[in-house]
């Protein structure tokens, strides 16, 4: 099958501003979610019985429900795990902008990213909450600070945090039977550019090369800065001569069609 041609040509600037700006209303957004829905510290009951948290009034862009501190749980730790992907796209994408190197089929994954930091701090809450605190305990005893900050770092780290999370039920779940679903051999279609010193950043494209744990040119092996599915990101090393470069990964090593012509 024919590689689709779709997204494959550099992001223009117009892309570049919009999808900036959409991330720096997304982050406004998320601070302010974060912020209102900041539960507020049990207080102590009168007659002196243990502090019950009381529920809070939150006030988001025109609605103001009243929640309970279990609902500003939920939602701080969705926004933090959020904001932690934020950063994530931010540091990505200023990346690959200064490079001149970002592709317009990687818009979507600045923009859904988000969500998935979301869903995974909100994961990784409910596996805390239900497996490290006691059965009976509630709301109460919840720190919001560490939780939040547990779900910032997940969504910052959502790649490493999804290759544990299958690292861990591998052990406990049977694996899934072979089909059309599962995971590729590692193939490299494209380098980025073929031709530079060392210093030079390398974006290699292809498939299969998620979780690629380095990158050999010649005799020389370069650390991985970034690496999905289909692409890996990483920087020419010194001693590096002119060979296709290797792509390593868990699955197996990825040859490049052409060679990169060091200078």
């Amino acid at each position: 099958m024919a590689d689709s041609e779709v997204g494959r040509e550099y992001a223009r600037t117009r892309d570049i501003v919009i999808v900036f700006a959409v991330l720096l209303v997304l982050t406004a957004l998320l601070v302010t979610v974060l912020v209102e829905a900041w539960p507020p510290a049990p207080t102590p009951a009168p007659d002196g019985r243990a502090p019950s948290a009381a529920a809070k009034t939150v006030h988001l862009f025109g609605w103001s429900p009243t929640v309970s501190r279990d609902t500003c749980l939920f939602l701080v730790v969705m926004a933090a795990g959020a904001l932690g992907a934020v950063t994530h796209v931010l540091r990505s994408f200023y990346w690959y902008v200064g490079n001149r190197a970002l592709r317009r089929s990687w818009l979507m994954m600045y923009l859904t990213l988000p969500i998935v930091g979301a869903l995974f701090g909100l994961m990784v809450y409910l596996v805390v909450r239900g497996g490290l605190t006691s059965p009976l305990g509630g709301a109460d005893d919840v720190n919001p600070y560490g939780v939040a900050a547990i779900a910032a770092l997940v969504g910052q780290f959502s790649r490493e945090t999804a290759e544990k999370f299958r690292a861990v039920f591998a052990t406990l779940l049977a694996p899934a039977q072979r089909g059309r679903d599962h995971a590729i051999p590692p193939k490299v279609s494209s380098i980025d550019p073929d031709n530079g010193p060392p210093g030079t950043a390398v974006t290699i494209q292809g498939d299969g090369l998620d979780g690629a744990t380095s990158v050999r040119f010649g005799a020389a092996r370069a650390a991985v800065i970034d690496a999905t599915d289909t692409l890996v990101r990483t920087t020419l090393p010194a001693g590096a001569t002119t060979a296709p470069p290797v792509v390593n990964t868990p699955a197996g090593s990825a040859v490049s069609p052409e060679p990169f012509t060091v200078d």
